[in-house]
């Protein structure tokens, strides 16, 4: 079962598939680095790896199981870190392990016969097996998801699908926190996205009303409000369909208002509204919206009546 954590599931598999991708690898392939990195290249390595990945940025958070697999995976790159950023622990590490030597030259020798230029029994092999190695390598692999996810949602924002857009730049945003671009789009298209997802929800609540499943449709409603908090309508329905249920009062009320605040000039919004004030004996209040009616409609009627209410309720 899925751990109920603090974090995006997109998150969740990248920390899975990175501690797993870490067992039993060489400190620079903990990195991220090519083998015989130099040393200047390990700090930078570790220091991106550590705004990231260090137990630090996680405090407060509800991580479950994931924040041992988080320090596990900090702990390793950690080592990885102390060793090879360090010169006499980084020789002891390289002679033991002389096939991460990479390009870097080799110790002083006495001088021998020269090197024929053609390439060693194997060479081309090992070169290969390498390349495919780094193609594998997860940092590398991360790169070109983040491309991607980058293009689609430029491809869905362009097409007006909001809806793939956000998915693909949530994603994103996940994998890599620090990206200002992939920030900003997301701030972006979370609006777009919501108010879309908005209007479907209120066409929804609408279709089932004139279905008369007025409890569904006020689910609707009530989404659509939350989602868009601009949208009058969704607000004023909302409104309504719990007046109709007679549900609390509180809820009809906060509904009503908010309609009101975002179109005020719209009749039937302060008509609602003075109507559930009336209902819940504010008088007062119930009637600044109707004589706010009358401004608007001098002869609307149903206003006129409520408002001879709200000043003789007997």
């Amino acid at each position: 079962m899925p751990e109920m954590v603090d974090l995006e599931p997109a998150r969740q598999q990248e920390i899975i598939d990175l501690e797993k991708a870490q067992e039993g690898k060489d400190y620079f392939f903990l990195l991220g680095l090519p083998p015989g990195a130099p040393i200047e290249d390990v700090k930078r390595a570790f220091v991106d790896f550590a705004l990231k990945y260090h137990p630090d940025r996680y405090v407060g958070l509800n991580l479950g199981s994931f924040r041992a697999r988080i320090e596990r995976i900090f702990r390793r790159v950690s080592e990885a870190h102390s060793v090879l950023s360090n010169p006499e622990k980084r020789e002891a590490y390289l002679r033991t392990n002389p096939r991460l030597r990479g390009k870097t030259a080799p110790a002083a020798a006495a001088p021998g016969p020269p090197i024929p230029d053609e390439p060693l029994a194997g060479d081309e092999q090992r070169r290969a097996e390498r390349q495919e190695r780094l193609t594998r390598h997860p940092y590398l692999a991360r790169t070109h998801r983040l491309t991607e996810l980058m293009a689609r949602s430029k491809a869905a924002i362009a097409k007006g699908d909001f809806e793939q857009a956000y998915a693909s730049l949530n994603q994103l945003v996940s994998l890599d926190p620090k990206n200002r671009e992939a920030g900003a789009l997301l701030a972006e298209v979370r609006k777009k996205h919501d108010d879309q997802r908005a209007r479907t929800e209120l066409q929804r609540g609408i279709d089932l009303e004139n279905q008369q499943d007025l409890p569904k449709a006020l689910e609707c409603y009530r989404r659509a409000s939350t989602m868009d908090t601009r949208n009058a309508e969704a607000a004023y329905r909302a409104a309504k369909t719990a007046k109709t249920l007679g549900l609390e009062w509180n809820e009809i009320r906060v509904h009503a208002q908010r309609a009101v605040d975002v179109a005020p000039d719209t009749v039937a919004y302060r008509l609602l509204l003075a109507q559930v004030l009336l209902d819940g004996k504010a008088g007062n209040l119930a009637k600044r919206h109707l004589e706010a009616v009358l401004k608007l409609e001098p002869k609307n009627a149903e206003a006129t009546a409520l408002l001879r209410k709200s000043r003789w309720p007997f």
